[in-house]
């Protein structure tokens, strides 16, 4: 029994320390993006800034994380994305030198999420790639 109640307490001391960091992030929002394998998440000036605890983020990763985690999250809980004023998710490696930019202005999500589109492409249209922790303006 002790064991077991050891292995719960480290578990749970894990899960507690694999939290984001959240920076002017509204409540609602850090909810959609707590569980994402983020290290930290910013919001300034309509720029959402995420850092994943990787050395990189492929486009596997990001592809993904935008389309599951950021806008799948738009679909699902829109309330928790009205009044943000956001403009990019800027997701980048643990070290900020490496990632990528996607702008979200206007509807590019509630495209993303009718029938019939290709999110991929999509999702390339409104993408720059972040390198030497800069991320490029379209």
């Amino acid at each position: 029994m002790k064991k077991l109640l050891a292995l719960l307490i480290g578990a749970a001391s894990t899960l507690a320390l694999a939290a984001p960091e959240f920076k002017n992030v509204p409540a609602p929002l850090q909810k959609s993006l707590a569980h994402h394998g983020l290290k930290t998440a910013q919001l300034d000036n309509g720029v959402l800034r995420l850092q994943m605890d990787k050395p990189e983020v492929s486009e596997l990763v990001y592809s993904t994380f935008i389309y599951h985690g950021f806008c799948a999250e738009q679909w699902r809980s829109p309330e928790r994305f009205a009044g943000v004023p956001l403009n990019r998710v800027e997701l980048l490696n643990t070290n900020s030198t490496q990632g990528f930019a996607f702008e979200v202005r206007g509807d590019v999500c509630v495209q993303m999420g009718q029938m019939g589109k290709n999110y991929r492409t999509l999702i390339g249209q409104h993408t720059v790639k972040c390198e030497g922790g800069t991320c490029p303006r379209p």
